[in-house]
């Protein structure tokens, strides 16, 4: 493979014992040793200093807070390249315009990516999953492509013949909020192991207060954005609130820097209070 491109992430912490992949050589040289357990969860965020991951009214504001970082692109892609699937909510899928995929968020490595994933015996892309209570999906044909709709059934009747035509889609419950745990258990039991969700941040949320994400990969910009005047711009667990019993710790599993930027990976799993 030719020699490409890629930011050089400095490693500052790395906590024992982490799972390794057979890295490309370019993706290593970029990241340094990465890995993921055979089944997980994991988030993906990128945050303003003072904690805003999404600017309502601006497009594709979490790219206006990254300040299109290479770095923070180069670990969207790396991460889509370990997934089975991508989770996301239906807010997102009508935001951005796709697809979640490792070459769209690092073209540069558009080759490694596919190397890797052919080292980790998976396809060419993850699957791209919607979660979406109402059944608004929004946006042209050529985005449902390969794509899982979960909704419930209510929200099912309104996505309409053609789309439900082009994607598969997932019933679960009749009406209200989708359940994330049922949601990602009926991932894992259809062969998704490495569940990758980038929200946006309600669907986060939702994720966070059912307990089923097993880590977060946070990328802090140095810029400050504020937290908005008539409508509060979300932090990555925008729309729930989380009792004082069910409060969310992390514990840091690794530090990568990049200039002013700062990549953070931490478990949420069985983290004693400090």
């Amino acid at each position: 493979m030719p020699d490409q491109d890629v930011p050089e992430l400095q490693s500052l912490f790395e906590a024992p014992g982490l799972p390794r992949f057979d890295l490309p050589d370019v993706v290593e040289r970029a990241y340094g040793g990465f890995g993921l357990a055979d089944q997980v969860v994991y988030g993906n965020f990128v945050s303003s200093l003072d904690g805003i991951v999404a600017i309502p009214g601006v497009p594709r504001s979490s790219a206006v807070i990254s300040g299109g970082d290479e770095g923070d692109r180069f670990v969207v892609a790396l991460l889509r390249a370990a997934a089975d699937a991508v989770v996301i909510g239906a807010g997102t899928f009508r935001a951005h315009e796709g697809p979640w995929t490792p070459e769209n968020a690092y073209p540069e490595a558009a080759e490694a990516f596919a190397e890797l994933r052919r080292k980790l015996r998976r396809g060419n892309r993850p699957k791209l999953v919607v979660v979406t209570n109402s059944g608004d999906l929004g946006g042209p044909p050529s985005k449902l492509d390969d794509v899982i709709v979960i909704t419930t059934s209510d929200g099912s009747g309104r996505l309409g013949k053609d789309v439900a035509a082009a994607v598969e889609v997932v019933e679960l419950g009749v009406a209200g909020s989708i359940d994330m745990q049922e949601a990602i258990g009926w991932l894992f039991e259809h062969g998704y192991r490495r569940i990758l969700t980038e929200g946006g941040p309600k669907l986060m949320g939702e994720t966070l207060k059912a307990g089923v994400v097993d880590e977060l990969f946070l990328t802090i910009s140095p810029v400050i954005v504020g937290g908005g005047e008539g409508r509060p711009r979300p932090t990555l667990a925008s729309g729930v609130e989380l009792s004082p019993d069910a409060t969310q710790s992390g514990r840091l599993l690794s530090l990568h820097r990049k200039g002013a930027y700062l990549f953070l990976r931490y478990s949420l799993l069985d983290v004693a209070p400090s």
